[in-house]
């Protein structure tokens, strides 16, 4: 019977092997998960950083305005959409893609989509050579491109230049929905420290850690291992490797642990020593079990052949412990042989299990980014793991038997780990941030949490603290937070933040029964400022403008960008009605005071509108809006002014915007035409040139002259567009006219807007490479006098560059406006045209007659010629021609006439007969 026990706790030996084998396999599986984990951890803390810049990136363009495409531009020689936010080109441009980085680190990419492709038309991503790679195309085999397509979001691991960026595409609609560009932010993925990590990991003697991607690239390997090795290992088809594998879908990546199937054997057999003892002792048990029950042994049979109990002697003493086939009649031998493995199978695994716990949460505890602390009973630190000591500084041979407080934890606060030993936060979980005190003396913030631990009889052991540095963290966090409410351009408060100190104010002023003003700023003309100098130039001069109107202002005030060269302001401070008068007079004369920007002395104005509360009892939105429409008032007056709200002002802004709106309808339908009125000789009687007049068919009011409509569009970029429809439609007539036998020149009126467009004499030159049977000598181009001298220096270069064209120039209604001989000697204009109010007075005042015989006398001394505007009969004309003038224009000659019956009237022109 001896025998039997001996035989059967020999037979134990071999139990735990197939289990170890399953055990081998269940820690690569653990392995992986580990992995798993350190990637998908990885990944979210860059995402983070991926987002945050997505959400600054648009949320700069829309501080700007919406993406839109205006026309085609040049960039690097190629032809691209010109993408817009609001009215600020994006070509070239990288304020708002370095402004991004510059807070979040990575890379920023605005795309404009050209057909089927994407360009970089404002990146910071460079190429080989070191420059941004400004024209070059999205990879059009790459997932991201087939995402955007689809307007879709792609989100990834990108290799550029070799390097890895986890990398954000999200799609660019316009305001009709329609897929326009892309936006783009990149994270460079630092794989340094899950390289090396994984560089370590190994498995067994001989197995390892391949980690690919979703091409099937090897991106992590351990070390001393070769690529050519990992690939057939991967591709392994001999059943030589075992393969253990997790998808980790965060990355697209799959982990892969193989080790030799022969080694894992080698490793079971190798571990059946440490149950020894377990055997030895369960062999006793079963020796005892046997004697007891001999009588019962003897009188049951065996259960089953002789060689099948020898067959299951032979897998135990190899240790081959796995589930098989075997079976016997219950109560038998071999039946309770079967029953024994089973059960001490099941105790190993548990031993072992539990064994493997211990070692991960060791390996947990040194391996841990975040600092661990353990304390006793009495607050004293017992155990610390490795990063304890790189966050506080103090090693661990420092650490152990000190209390917390005397490393800098909570320095701030001497009674805070007290208090958890005593009173109502006493042996209670706790989780907050506090500041520490490094050893070398700086402070910085942490997040900490306390767990105590209490032992079977629920009496309190120990404490395990853990926490992490949220210095950085905490900055950027509160450098968003003020990103979020703040212009990125100016650091002035941005729309939101204004809106929420509006609500507030008027609480305030309710309470105060005070008054406050709500004003609405836009420079004058700044659209010219960008086109002549260039955005950069005009970010400068807003940020100067917000720095100098904020010095103005009283620390309750704001001042907010609203887009553009938009800007708001709420005044408060309990000032009278006289008191808001008195600051808009000195911020409108320190808008004016000449900036110095990039070594150029530069002025601008602006348009200011606002309204008084409780005076305009409404909601804040309204109010903002009522500003906005008094603006638009002192727009409309000629700018360089403020102006209060009132109820009739806000109506004619509104007509003016209806106005502006049929206009835009009118273009739409072609019911803008050009009619022409002849210029005469004064001494000959004979046809000089036609001059091209605007006229608009209203729909609802008839007939409109250029006064009627002109004024709602001066400041605004649709003038341009005026002015160059006119020139085109002018030289389309000359054309006509020429293939019907009449050659002649057209002068056309063009607003000093147009004219200071950086594109304006290359737009003209282009219109006479489109209409080459003319002459650029028949065109003449008619500015006004206010015009002439609105930007001297640049109009003065512009009138020499469309001269050396072939193109004439006449100053429009002079002795209307500014009238400075200096300005008349100056420029090199051909023609002056006397304004028609002189004209018409000329038989009755005679002051007004003697400035029409200074004009000409000045004129024929300075070498112009001279047009009088408005003669309407033979006796001006002869007082005109004795007095010197060259040409007559006006109802005495002919009224402004269509193009298709000009030919009729030069036919049956008299050259000596009024009308």
């Amino acid at each position: 019977m001896a025998a039997f026990g001996l035989l059967v706790g020999f037979i134990s030996f071999g139990f735990i092997f197939n289990q170890h084998l399953n055990n081998i396999e269940a820690k690569a599986n653990e392995e992986t998960q580990k992995l798993a984990n350190l990637l998908v951890t990885a990944r979210t803390l860059v995402s983070e950083h991926v987002l945050s810049s997505m959400a600054l990136l648009k949320q700069y363009a829309a501080a700007e305005g919406p993406p839109n495409i205006d026309g085609i531009t040049d960039m690097l020689g190629t032809q691209v959409p010109n993408l817009r936010f609001g009215d600020t080109s994006q070509t070239g441009r990288t304020l708002l893609v370095d402004s991004v980085t510059r807070i979040g680190s990575g890379t920023a990419t605005i795309f404009v989509k050209r057909g089927q492709q994407f360009l970089r038309i404002a990146t910071n991503v460079k190429k080989a050579d070191g420059t941004n790679a400004f024209g070059t195309e999205l990879n059009p085999y790459g997932k991201a491109i087939e995402h955007l397509q689809k307007n879709e979001t792609y989100y990834g691991v990108v290799d550029i230049l070799g390097e890895a960026y986890l990398s954000r595409y999200e799609p660019m609609l316009d305001q009709n929905k329609r897929l326009i560009g892309a936006w783009y932010v990149g994270y460079k993925l630092d794989f340094n420290a899950i390289d090396q990590a994984i560089r370590q990991w190994g498995f067994l003697e001989q197995g390892f850690v391949a980690i690919t991607d979703g091409g099937g690239k090897i991106r992590f390997l351990t070390a001393g291992v070769s690529q050519q090795k990992a690939l057939d290992a991967l591709e392994d088809k001999t059943h030589r490797w075992k393969k253990v594998t997790k998808y980790v879908p965060e990355w697209d990546f799959e982990i892969n642990i193989l080790y030799p199937v022969n080694e894992a054997y080698w490793a079971a057999l190798g571990a059946l020593s440490p149950v020894m003892m377990i055997t030895l002792i369960l062999t006793l048990v079963v020796l005892l079990a046997i004697i007891s029950g001999l009588q019962r042994f003897v009188l049951n049979p065996l259960g089953g052949e002789p060689e099948t109990a020898k067959l299951m002697l032979m897998r135990i003493e190899s240790g081959d412990f796995a589930e098989d086939q075997t079976s016997a009649a219950p109560d038998t031998l071999i039946a309770n042989m079967i029953k024994m493995r089973r059960r001490l199978r099941e105790m190993v695994n548990q031993i072992h299990a539990n064994a493997n716990r211990l070692k991960v949460s060791a390996s947990v505890f040194d391996h841990a980014h975040d600092a661990i602390f353990i304390t006793d009973e009495h607050g004293l630190i017992v155990q610390c793991n490795p990063s304890f000591s790189v966050i506080t500084g103090y090693s661990q041979a420092e650490a152990i038997g000190q209390s917390p407080t005397a490393l800098g934890i909570a320095a701030q606060q001497p009674d805070f780990f007290s208090s958890l030993y005593q009173g109502a936060l006493a042996f209670q979980e706790w989780q907050g941030e506090v500041w520490n005190r490094h050893r070398d003396g700086h402070e910085y913030l942490i997040a900490l949490e306390l767990s105590p631990v209490m032992n079977a009889t629920n009496h309190f052991q120990h404490y395990v603290g853990l926490f992490s540095d949220i210095t950085r963290a905490k900055e950027q966090q509160n450098m968003l937070e003020h990103l979020a409410y703040h212009d990125v351009l100016t650091q002035v408060p941005n729309r939101v933040l204004f809106s929420s100190r509006l609500q507030q104010a008027l609480l305030e002023a309710e309470r105060q029964q005070s008054l406050l003003a709500v004003c609405y700023i836009d420079l004058d003309d700044f659209k010219i400022v960008n086109d002549q100098y260039g955005h950069e130039f005009g970010d400068k001069l807003l940020m100067q403008l917000a720095s100098r109107l904020t010095n103005l202002l009283k620390p309750e005030d704001t001042l907010a960008r609203l887009g553009g060269d938009e800007f708001a302001m709420l005044l408060c401070g309990g000032r009278t009605q006289v008191e808001y008068t008195r600051l808009l007079k000195k911020l409108l004369a320190a808008i004016e005071k000449p900036f110095s920007i990039d070594k150029f002395k530069f002025s601008i104005s602006a348009s200011i509108g606002y309204t008084l509360y409780p005076l305009d009892h409404n909601p804040p939105d309204t109010l903002l809006r009522h500003a906005d429409h008094a603006m638009y008032h002192a727009k409309t007056h000629g700018g360089h002014q403020f102006h209060l709200f009132d109820l009739a002002s806000a109506q004619q802004s509104q007509q003016q915007q209806l106005l502006l709106r049929d206009l835009l309808r009118g273009i739409q339908n072609s019911d803008i035409k050009l009619v022409y009125q002849p210029q005469v000789c004064m001494q000959s009687g004979k046809l000089f040139c036609f001059e091209a007049l605007l006229r608009w068919q209203h729909p609802a009011r008839g007939l409109l002259y250029p006064n009627d409509f002109l004024n709602v569009v001066e400041h605004t970029s649709l003038i341009i567009d005026i002015g160059h429809w006119v020139m085109e439609e002018s030289l389309r007539q000359l054309t006509e006219w020429q293939t019907q036998g009449l050659h002649t020149q057209v002068s056309v009126n063009i607003a000093a807007q147009h004219l200071m467009d950086k594109q304006f004499v290359d737009q003209l030159a282009k219109l006479f490479e489109k209409y080459p049977a003319i002459q650029p000598t028949q065109l003449h181009i008619e500015i006004t006098e206010s015009a002439a001298i609105s930007d001297f220096a640049i109009v003065n270069r512009v009138i020499q560059q469309c001269q050396s064209l072939g193109v004439s120039f006449s100053i429009d209604d002079f002795g209307s406006g500014y009238s400075s001989l200096i300005y008349l000697r100056r420029l090199p204009v051909d023609i002056i045209k006397i304004d028609q109010s002189f004209i018409h007075n000329m038989l009755s005042n005679q002051e007004d007659l003697a400035v029409i015989r200074g004009v000409v006398t000045l004129c024929r001394d300075f070498g112009r010629k001279v047009v009088a505007e408005g003669v309407e009969n033979a006796e001006q004309a002869g007082i005109l021609a004795q007095l010197g003038c060259d040409y007559a224009q006006g109802f005495g000659i002919a009224r402004g006439m269509p193009g298709n019956k000009v030919i009729e009237w030069v036919g049956k022109h008299d050259p000596f007969q009024f009308n």
